[in-house]
């Protein structure tokens, strides 16, 4: 199957063969690190969320003490799904079927009629199916089925730097995503989403209406080159099939005027409290977080403008995507008013952006799933004029720079199967 992944091309059926996502599965969403929560999302004693890792059912729970789990959420009984909301707060999880009951670390803590069990039955070989590997990184929660799979720093590796500015554009160091989230889905393969995020060929083109209409109206200007021939935005593969689209070559200022409301300063002047290193604050505060990078951390977390975008894959032709607007804190409401607004603006259901993206799959999957005469994939663009240093390659920001990074991290991945 790694054969199917050239330098520069991609065979169709690593979209269109449910072998083909089934292996995933077991391979990149059961092997590696999975994003699957944020903190802010499960802030005290007994709060859950749940979530998928791959298709896998999972909860994400913060004990009474604290601490974080990720449990399969099937019980160990018959395997009935225990949690059927999207989050609350509980010191226990209690089957509907038989009334197996589990607390916020998984173990099983209740039997009904448990005389009835034989004599070696014991509740502790029987709590909840939990991922050996739990950890948080600025506040976003990972986990991996793997318990050999290398520490979540070195995972990040390259993206790390970019969750960093991504967090410290708030005051506290924190994002907070418990505003709510925008769902859609579509029907086609995951990976679709995955490469579009990282896509800056795409945006002059498909959102055509938005750079050229929409905000010549609002702000009196096209903003289509951001990803002209001439942009000094990249494309860029950081490794481990982590990926960037790179604004931070833009003036900001040049572009949207200097002159910033009470409660922008405010706020600015909280990040630099916030942070011992000056030189740093300014190029957080500079580079806007979102605004000026799009972060992909391999393989279902995207960090865009001041959204946190979820992928998660239901089968080979049916994928769901959350996106959290990411509200930053202790600032002013108006600040988190005008990041929400902008996050509907472009992804939300009546929006600018995301339902051009979405048709674009649907036309995308029709193609693929209907033309199996052509096979190939092309992936070439920028190739010639790719520049490397260490781990990090880069080029302009409408070639695939970033998606020959990620496509080579499937191969990586994929490979470890047939080694084993």
């Amino acid at each position: 199957m790694p054969a199917l992944v050239k330098a520069d091309r991609v065979h169709r059926d690593l979209f269109v063969d449910p072998a083909v996502f089934d292996i995933e599965m077991e391979q990149i969403y059961h092997r590696t690190w999975v994003y699957v929560g944020h903190e802010s999302e499960i802030r005290n004693p007994g709060d859950f969320k749940t979530t998928t890792i791959g298709t896998e059912p999972v909860i994400l729970s913060r004990d009474q003490k604290g601490q974080l789990h990720v449990m399969v959420n099937a019980c160990r009984h018959r395997g009935v799904t225990l949690c059927h909301q999207d989050k609350g707060n509980s010191k226990f999880f209690v089957c509907a079927y038989h009334g197996w009951v589990f607390d916020g670390t998984g173990s099983l803590v209740n039997v009904p009629e448990v005389a009835g069990q034989p004599p070696q039955f014991s509740t502790d070989d029987f709590g909840l199916i939990k991922t050996p590997q739990v950890e948080s990184y600025r506040g976003f929660v990972f986990a991996s089925f793997n318990v050999d799979v290398p520490p979540l720093v070195d995972h990040l590796g390259e993206a790390a730097q970019f969750i960093d500015m991504f967090a410290d554009l708030s005051p506290s160091g924190s994002v907070d995503l418990s505003s709510g989230v925008t769902r859609y889905q579509y029907t086609g393969n995951w990976k679709q989403q995955v490469e579009n995020s990282m896509d800056g060929y795409h945006p002059a083109i498909t959102h055509h209406s938005f750079f050229e209409d929409v905000l010549m109206d609002r702000i009196g200007k096209s903003m289509a080159f951001i990803v002209s021939g001439d942009s000094p935005a990249k494309s860029v593969a950081l490794g481990n099939g982590h990926s960037l689209i790179d604004f931070r070559d833009f003036d900001r200022k040049a572009i949207l005027g200097a002159d910033k409301p009470k409660s922008e300063l405010d706020w600015h002047a909280g990040v630099r409290a916030n942070l011992t290193d000056q030189e740093y604050a300014e190029e957080v505060i500079r580079v806007n977080g979102g605004d000026g990078f799009n972060l992909l951390v391999y393989p279902n977390l995207v960090l865009i403008n001041n959204q946190v975008r979820v992928i998660h894959p239901v089968t080979f032709d049916h994928t769901e995507v959350f996106a959290y607007p990411a509200l930053l804190e202790n600032v002013a409401d108006e600040i988190n008013v005008a990041r929400v607004r902008a996050h509907e603006d472009f992804y939300g259901p009546a929006s600018f952006g995301a339902p051009d993206d979405i048709e674009m799959f649907k036309r995308q999957w029709h193609g693929l799933s209907r033309s199996p005469s052509m096979q190939w994939l092309l992936y070439d663009r920028g190739s010639h004029r790719e520049q490397q240093e260490g781990p990090v390659r880069s080029s302009h920001v409408s070639d695939e720079t970033a998606h020959r990074g990620i496509w080579r991290r499937w191969r990586e991945l994929i490979s470890a199967q047939e080694r084993t």
